[in-house]
């Protein structure tokens, strides 16, 4: 079976990572924004993401890409139609190069739409499976829309709306879709009831270095102490998590945030800088703070809407208890196999009770022992391994 992805790297990476270790499957990866591994590129850059040598790499991309990201802060221009049209021509020169008795097109639809569209009417044999990781647009925007306006932000001004309408159209055409959790299926079925909605949850990610990453808990007498990483923000939630913080006695209780303030939202959160228990600590290495995480007691994970989290899976690879809301796509796993507190989305009060329950020893340890059974299961069902049972059901579909 031959395939191949088209993606950012993201999740994309662990997939074909794992897909090359399979006699099923003789998969091309085709990205940017990341280096190869042993490379002096990777010994230059050591915090890039890597990937093994037989993955190609726009370089040309890669550069384009981020210097279009730096202008957008500095000029005003239609960053996300820019993008678009970069990404196009680059993808498409992917797409032509690999083109050659291909069974499976696994793309990122954002990035490539175009191009895939104009290699299906060529190839109308070839299945194609768009690989989706975000909640559909408009679902997003009402779900989003009214805490912008509650903390006095124009969502019209939010890269959420500015690129509303080329998400909607990377999709119009998406006959089989796949996505990380079941939270984002029943999305999908609602908005684009004509596709094929596949479901293939990210799990726990496992590399070579989960082993090395497990940790015990250490000692910090009576203080619970929580983390929270990623982008300091709205959507993710943020507000309801540090009001939680603040209905909280600092000597019990201290949360650290790891990650950069949304620029656009700086106004929002300069407020909480002076909560005595929140510690914003700002952006921190990918390998240093894995290296960190065994030392926090739980992880938090507010999210108003988030298809499916790889912070939480990288803090639950590093044996830490988690608490996400229900609009969480880890949700599933979570409850599955009991290794944290779901609480509701948007509500400061289910959040202060899921926090509270964190308190009991007793109760952590258990769901570190669980921990160690989502571990054992992801070792022989993979993220890899539900995506390749997609690519058989395509094939063997008319």
């Amino acid at each position: 079976m031959k395939t191949l992805l088209l993606a950012r790297p993201d999740h994309s990476i662990n997939l074909y990572r794992h897909l090359s270790q399979e006699t099923e499957v003789d998969v091309k990866f085709h990205t940017f924004g990341v280096f190869k591994e042993k490379s002096l590129l990777s010994a230059w850059k050591p915090y890039v993401k890597t990937v093994n040598s037989q993955a190609d790499i726009s370089y040309q991309f890669t550069a384009f890409h981020r210097l279009l990201y730096f202008l957008q802060k500095h000029f005003s221009f239609d960053y996300y139609k820019t993008e678009n049209q970069i990404s196009e021509y680059y993808f498409n020169r992917f797409i032509q190069k690999s083109i050659d008795d291909l069974d499976v097109l696994h793309y990122w639809p954002v990035y490539c739409y175009k191009a895939v569209e104009t290699f299906k009417k060529l190839n109308p044999q070839v299945k194609l499976l768009a690989d989706v990781y975000a909640a559909h647009p408009t679902y997003t925007q009402q779900l989003l829309e009214p805490e912008f306006e509650k903390s006095g932000i124009p969502f019209a001004k939010s890269h959420f709306y500015r690129s509303k309408e080329r998400e909607i159209a990377s999709l119009e055409n998406a006959e089989n879709i796949v996505v990380p959790s079941e939270y984002m299926a029943h999305i999908y079925r609602q908005y684009l009831p004509q596709a094929n909605i596949f479901t293939a949850s990210f799990g726990l990610q496992i590399t070579p270095q989960t082993k090395k990453r497990k940790g015990h808990y250490r000692t910090f007498g009576e203080r619970l102490k929580l983390i929270f990483t990623g982008k300091v923000s709205i959507e993710k939630g943020c507000i309801y998590l540090f009001e939680a913080m603040k209905q909280l006695p600092s000597d019990k209780f201290v949360l650290d945030v790891i990650g950069e303030i949304e620029p656009s939202q700086t106004s929002v959160f300069k407020q909480y800088r002076h909560i005595p228990n929140i510690r914003f600590l700002g952006k921190m290495p990918n390998s240093e703070l894995l290296s960190i995480l065994p030392s926090y007691h739980v992880f938090v994970m507010p999210s108003l809407s988030d298809a499916y989290s790889l912070a939480v899976s990288e803090a639950l690879t590093s044996n830490i208890p988690v608490i996400v809301t229900e609009n969480v796509g880890n949700k599933d796993d979570i409850r599955k196999y009991k290794v944290g507190e779901v609480c509701k989305a948007q509500c400061v009060e289910s959040l202060l009770k899921s926090i509270i329950s964190m308190c009991y020893e007793e109760y952590r340890q258990l769901l570190k022992s669980n921990i160690d059974n989502f571990i054992k299961e992801e070792e022989t069902n993979n993220h890899a391994s539900k995506v390749l049972n997609i690519y058989q059901t395509l094939i063997s579909s008319k």
